[in-house]
């Protein structure tokens, strides 16, 4: 190794560095697929984004805002508990708005599973 180090000193820090690059992703990729694989189907809750909704129920988030008549992301995107701020609303009617939203598209998913065949 410190033959390696003495003749390619470039190579081998470009090396190291591609290594712990690898790593730091690979590493990334198994807790985002860890963390996402129990936050399935999680109950509607007002901390929650839309992005954050879409992803647990694997539907498209901008849909969902679409649908449920929510304000698309500008910036920072917003919780149910701020968009319900922002209309002046309980979060519970925000919350029903985009469970009902939820429910209906996945009705549809599973109507367009039915028909293939």
């Amino acid at each position: 190794m410190r033959r390696l180090w003495r003749s390619h000193p470039r190579l081998v820090l470009a090396f190291v560095l591609a290594l712990s690059l690898s790593l730091f992703f690979a590493g990334r990729l198994v807790w985002s697929v860890a963390y996402w694989a129990n936050h399935r189907q999680e109950a509607v809750q007002g901390w929650m984004t839309v992005g954050y909704v879409g992803r647990s129920w694997q539907l498209d988030p901008r849909e969902i805002d679409a649908r449920a008549g929510l304000p698309m992301p500008q910036g920072n995107p917003l919780t149910l508990q701020d968009i319900a701020d922002a209309r002046g609303v309980p979060v519970a009617e925000i919350i029903a708005t985009v469970e009902r939203t939820i429910a209906e598209m996945r009705a549809e998913e599973d109507a367009d599973k039915g028909k293939a065949p």
